[in-house]
């Protein structure tokens, strides 16, 4: 889950048309009543028939890796419009278009409406979703425990083991997360309590495939850029490296290549990035 490129984003007039649909949620009253309308002006509003939301999505979609990747994952389609802050617990963030990613069913279903919050006035995690079956309460004020791609990078909060079992560890370059702070609890929630990255094996097979799959196209650039190929075919083939699924997995294996890592499990690949320096920019 890498952070999404914050320069992606539709049109004024579409930015505007959302701030118009929120203003008509934020001027309902109460909490109670701002909730409900959130829920039914964004149904209403998400249809192929609005104009303004085929264009929010194809911003969406612009973001996505691949052909057009859950944002989470990066693996399934990501076909449903998620709400980072949800809807029903934060109304003033419905049409929010900083408050969207596309998210596939996999990822948006469980996560649903958890969400956690660093209360202001103790710093306690609390989780703020309703227990199943009760009203929404509205949130206490707090700073977010979820991590979120639309401006952070979750790769800060962790590492991705490439040497064998490509599962996210606490961990970062500089050593282990600890229980109980604050980056730990952060990356605890994300990973394996909100999106479950690690408990999916197929995610994992998923992420040990295109590891394979990146290391073969950096070593195909590599020999064509050694045959003295065109800058046409160079540069396709980047294009296509940058849009391939999993790119958490790339921005990993670049990582590990400067930490003097990759060398240690995987020669190969390691050369192919001394013979193309390039790539650490890709």
């Amino acid at each position: 889950m890498i952070q999404l490129d914050s320069t992606v984003k539709p049109a004024d007039e579409i930015l505007l048309k959302l701030q118009e649909y929120q203003d008509s949620i934020n001027g309902k009253g109460t909490f109670e009543k701002r909730a409900e309308a959130a829920k039914k002006d964004f149904s209403a509003r998400n249809k192929t028939s609005n104009a303004a939301f085929q264009a929010v999505k194809k911003s969406l979609t612009a973001m996505c890796s691949g052909a057009r990747r859950c944002c989470y994952c990066e693996d399934s389609v990501g076909d449903e419009v998620e709400h980072i802050y949800p809807k029903s617990l934060y109304p003033e963030f419905c049409f929010n278009w900083d408050n969207y990613l596309y998210a596939c069913g996999n990822c948006n279903g469980p996560k649903n409406d958890k969400f956690a919050v660093f209360k202001h006035d103790s710093g306690f995690f609390t989780e703020v979703n309703p227990p199943k079956g009760q009203a929404a309460q509205q949130p206490p004020a707090g700073k977010p425990v979820l991590i979120n791609p639309r401006l952070e990078d979750a790769m800060e909060f962790c590492m991705l083991d490439l040497t064998g079992t490509f599962e996210f560890i606490l961990r970062t370059p500089q050593g282990e997360l600890q229980p109980g702070t604050e980056a730990y609890q952060r990356a605890h929630y994300t990973i394996n309590t909100v999106l479950r990255l690690n408990e999916r094996e197929f995610l994992r097979e998923a992420r040990e495939h295109s590891y394979g799959d990146f290391k073969a196209r950096l070593g195909e650039y590599v020999r064509a850029k050694a045959n003295n190929a065109v800058e046409t075919k160079l540069n396709k083939m980047i294009a296509q490296l940058r849009k391939h699924q999993h790119p958490t997995v790339w921005k990993e294996a670049q990582r590990y290549h400067k930490l003097r890592l990759l060398g240690k499990f995987d020669q190969e690949f390691d050369e192919y990035f001394l013979a193309a320096p390039e790539a650490l920019t890709w």
